[in-house]
């Protein structure tokens, strides 16, 4: 029998049922793997900061939480130039997450538990949007595996944590959607949130400009009149909605630290410089044991997509492609991490394992991973970041 059978005969809405299963159980199965190891490992924890006196909502914050935190607690702080590129900042960190752990913190009294909240709606989302945008192409079946990998991929717990990611892959699959549908308006106006959860979100208009105009390029006749021209080419301009997030965000950032690409200039503190992607691939094989893991991480999903790059869309593609690289090229610590947002790869899983016992191996193969990292991670190791 398959591991979370993902073949269901379905009214409409079934998958919704199927999408919140799967949901709470690998998320309930994580929270035990991470409330046990932090009991198991206590001693290897001391140094580490507590969130909150509630385990159970404690071990979803490591790392960039703080400054997530930070941000929502007490907003951006200035600083000249010189500091800038010498002291980490919360500058580097956009502000659509923060913002909505502030709005929805002041509500229930408590900003970290907000972003809990946040994250694990996002999450569902993310999910429901990913289903849909499958069914655009494929069967029931294929939408099914590309969620179950999705919840179950080696570092899917992050998505339920106190950071950006679940946010980001639920607008991404938002605006995807909507441009696969022909609802420009929505596809722009998610757009301009995704560029203000992460810099490398203003990109996204690139696979949508691809997924409006190629339809119009290879139509022939399309030009018969300047009104039909008109009619179809318009709505691509609600596109131009998608850079004034980023935008705004280097406006605030001018009028804050005097400097428009102070999140760019911020990331110097944290050793990030424009390099070669290629070559801190390279050098992340060669790196320690945590640099070696992200190195392989990523090697392993840049295969994925070049053996199969013709079994999605080209605009899923091109996605993967700069998800991958634009980060690659500036370090490779925290790779897996902005992996984890590229859908492409859950669609192409769940396309290259049609057979039981591909699915099966799949399945158990990455939800054993799942909670071997889930251990590292909650636990506030090195190996994901």
């Amino acid at each position: 029998m398959s591991f979370f059978k993902s073949r269901l005969s379905a009214p409409k809405m079934k998958y919704i049922l199927y999408i919140l299963v799967m949901f709470f159980g690998t998320r309930i199965a994580l929270s035990i793997i991470g409330e046990f190891s932090r009991r198991l490992l206590a001693s290897h924890f001391v140094n580490q900061r507590i969130w909150t006196n509630n385990v159970w909502l404690d071990i979803w914050g490591v790392w960039d939480t703080g400054w997530y935190l930070d941000i929502s607690q007490n907003g951006y702080t200035a600083r000249p130039l010189d500091e800038l590129i010498s002291f980490q900042t919360n500058v580097v960190f956009f502000p659509l997450y923060p913002l909505l752990m502030r709005f929805l913190g002041s509500i229930i009294g408590n900003q970290y538990t907000a972003g809990v909240i946040i994250s694990n709606f996002s999450l569902i989302v993310a999910c429901i949007y990913l289903y849909k945008l499958v069914r655009l192409d494929s069967d029931e079946s294929s939408a099914f595996r590309s969620v179950k990998y999705l919840l179950l991929f080696p570092i899917s717990f992050i998505l339920s944590g106190v950071f950006t990611e679940s946010l980001y892959l639920a607008l991404a699959l938002m605006c995807f959607y909507y441009a696969r549908t022909g609802k420009w308006q929505l596809a722009g106006i998610f757009g301009f949130f995704l560029s203000l959860t992460r810099s490398v979100g203003v990109l996204i208009v690139l696979p949508l400009l691809y997924e409006g105009l190629m339809p119009l390029l290879k139509e022939k006749g399309y030009l018969k009149n300047f009104k039909e021209y008109r009619d179809r080419i318009l709505p691509l301009f609600y596109l131009s909605l998608i850079p004034l997030g980023i935008i705004s965000y280097m406006i605030f950032n001018f009028y804050l630290n005097g400097d428009f690409l102070a999140f760019v200039h911020g990331q110097t503190a944290w050793e990030r410089y424009h390099r070669n992607p290629l070559e801190v691939l390279i050098d992340g094989y060669h790196g320690d044991m945590y640099a070696s893991f992200e190195a392989v991480f990523t090697g392993i999903s840049i295969l994925v997509l070049i053996l199969f790059h013709k079994k999605i869309r080209f605009s899923y593609w091109l996605f993967a492609i700069y998800s991958i690289f634009v980060p690659l090229s500036t370090g490779i610590q925290s790779m897996p991490r902005y992996i984890l947002v590229i859908f492409p790869l859950y669609i192409l899983f769940a396309d290259i394992s049609k057979n039981r016992l591909s699915e099966d191996f799949f399945t158990l193969f990455f939800a054993l991973m799942q909670g071997f990292l889930m251990v590292f991670w909650t636990n506030s190791f090195n190996l994901v970041v």
